[in-house]
């Protein structure tokens, strides 16, 4: 808005505004200039001297605009009507506007030139122009209010008028398009009617009849008549394709420039890693291997195993014969027994040992192990023993509590990562930095790596689904219906959400991609060994047999006991994995279980 301010007599203390035709008769200063119409709203001024103590004015054309409370203003901008306005002269610490309904307003202070403009009444109410306070505003700070006149609210009345019509001329066309698009589907219809109706009574042996009995997939729509789904389409408007086509060069633009920004960056360390050691050579593990071999061919990727088969097999005939025997690995994929050279000049370590063997394992091998090695665990559970997370199991087994850690969860068996299907993960730590490596070095064209501070919530949720997997592979064991097993699995989330959270973990995650997307891979996928593990159950095996059966650790089993302990400790009631546990220890059926479960009190959702 851009206007000339009118000059003021040292002794006047404000320049007031006021709405209307009279307007002009009250501008008293004789030094007062008019000021310069703005190109949307006009504006009408008057002026008076004021003392500092608060007055108000009124005008024969309208209310006042403004009001003023001298040197001990406050600053603090409010509405008033007139009969407010006229009392609030024995008040203090007050600047108020008051106007009619759709008026603009705007104030300024003359000394600074601070302002608020064109508020509407309730951002007026709370406007706090600072340079009216106390203690910003000199004793000689002189106020300029405005308010838009007759003309200037009806020529904004009109212009919204033209908006509102330009607005009913634009939805009638798009109802116009698509009541023509419907008339044309209808015509199809009819037309296909027309020759299907010809076709059964000229040139067929049973009529109508057999064309009816052909046409299992003829629908009745609301029109009226038989319409074939063949002959309906999905049609979107210009606009409206146009809009979704955007929406994506976006997106794809975005995610090329990003890509490019990553290629380019000088710190990236797979183009810097020479080698990598994985700690484990279990079905995960020899996956994280051909996932790196593939991401760079001339790094060494070495497995620290301790059977000797396998070794043999992976250095010989380029297959780890005891998980994958039917899938190639990279040449640049090397096993090994001995720690000290599986260990020296490894820049990054992927630990890959069962939970409940790592300490033991850890310890072993602690002092081949630099203190400064960054070391990415994939492992999920608890330690049974000592109720800790792997973030707290690898420093205290290391003697090393500031050992570099980051821990990788996510949905993903290690088949699909070895068959390079699309797969998501997260790499999570509380070095940002150490979380990016991992996602430089492990992303890939099939592998997407989200990074997180967030390790208990990572970790948790990767140790606590185990438990909920056996559980829906029990209801599945014991045919008990979808109904029950979208029960289980809700309640079963609820209840790890109320114990993660009580340890620190945040809510985003455990509904992300480390929480819900894992409990989802866990709990309904038949290649879920802690799955397995459940549905055996149900179906009344013991516990003792379905183990000696299986060549993988299902870490379900083993975690269980310890969620119950932390449950304890927390004071976190968790129905369904405390259900669990005793099926585990053999202590519970797991139909006395499931009617146990059914039975607790129903309760209000929150």
């Amino acid at each position: 808005m851009s206007c000339s301010y009118a000059v003021l007599m040292a002794t006047a203390n404000i320049v007031f505004l006021t709405p209307g035709p009279h307007a002009a008769a009250f501008v008293t200063s004789p030094t007062a200039a008019s000021p310069t119409h703005s190109p949307r709203l006009s504006f009408a001024w008057r002026s008076c001297a004021a003392s500092s103590s608060s007055a108000s004015f009124s005008s024969p054309g309208g209310s006042c605009c403004c009001i003023n409370s001298g040197v001990g203003s406050s600053g603090r901008a409010q509405d008033w009507d007139c009969e407010a306005a006229r009392g609030l002269a024995r008040r203090s610490s007050r600047v108020g506007s008051f106007r009619r309904a759709g008026e603009a307003s705007v104030v300024r202070d003359l000394v600074s030139g601070a302002s608020g403009e064109n508020l509407d009444s309730q951002a007026w109410s709370r406007a706090n122009v600072g340079s009216l306070s106390r203690r910003s505003r000199p004793r000689s700070g002189r106020i300029m209010c405005m308010a838009a006149t007759d003309e200037a609210v009806k020529a904004k009345e009109n212009a919204q008028q033209k908006r509102d019509s330009a607005e009913e001329v634009a939805v009638s066309q798009l109802l116009g398009q698509k009541l023509a698009r419907e008339e044309e589907i209808l015509r199809v219809v009819n037309d296909d009617e027309e020759v299907v109706n010809s076709a059964g009574t000229s040139g067929s042996s049973n009529g109508p009849l057999a064309m009816a009995e052909s046409s299992d997939n003829v629908e009745t729509g609301s029109i009226g008549v038989s319409i074939s789904p063949s002959t309906i389409l999905f049609q979107r408007s210009k606009e409206e394709s146009q809009i979704v086509r955007t929406a994506w060069e976006k997106l794809v633009r975005w995610s090329k420039s990003w890509q490019l920004l990553q290629a380019r960056r000088q710190a990236n360390a797979l183009q810097s890693t020479k080698k990598v050691v994985i700690l484990g050579g279990g079905s995960f593990g020899t996956a994280m291997a051909v996932l790196l071999a593939r991401n760079k061919a001339e790094m060494e990727v070495t497995l620290l195993l301790r059977d000797e088969a396998v070794c043999h097999s992976i250095n010989e005939e380029h297959v780890n014969s005891k998980y994958f025997p039917r899938h190639q690995l990279p040449s640049n994929v090397r096993a090994t027994t001995d720690p000290k050279a599986a260990l020296e000049g490894a820049q990054y370590c992927i630990h890959a040992v069962p939970v409940q063997n790592s300490a033991s394992f850890l310890r072993s091998i602690s002092e081949f192990v630099p203190p400064t090695l960054p070391i990415v665990s994939v492992s999920k559970g608890l330690e049974l023993s000592t109720m800790e997370m792997m973030s707290q199991v690898i420093p205290r087994a290391l003697g090393n509590p500031r050992q570099p850690l980051c821990v990788l969860s996510g949905p993903s068996f290690s088949i699909e990562l070895m068959d390079e299907l699309p797969t998501a993960l997260v790499a999570a730590s509380k070095d940002k930095d150490l979380a990016r490596a991992a996602q430089q070095l492990l992303a890939s064209r099939y592998l997407r790596v989200n990074t997180s501070s967030d390790v208990v919530g990572v970790e948790m949720a990767g140790a606590l689904k185990n438990v909920l997997a056996i559980a829906a592979g029990i209801v599945e064991g014991m045919q008990l219906g979808n109904n029950c097993m979208a029960a289980l699995v809700a309640q079963g989330c609820a209840e790890i959400r109320w114990l993660a959270e009580k340890m620190g973990a945040k809510s985003a995650t455990l509904a992300g991609l480390s929480g819900t997307g894992d409990i989802m891979l866990t709990c309904f996928v038949k290649l879920s060994r802690n799955r397995s593990v459940g549905v055996r159950l149900g179906a009344g095996e013991k516990l003792e047999d379905i183990l000696a059966s299986m060549n993988q650790v299902a870490e379900g089993v083993a975690t269980a006991g310890a969620v119950i302990a932390l449950a304890r400790k927390y004071r976190v009631q968790m129905p369904v994995l405390t259900a669990v546990a005793r099926i585990l220890e053999n202590e519970l059926t797991p139909k006395k279980a499931v009617l146990a479960l059914m039975s607790l009190p129903q309760v209000e959702e929150v």
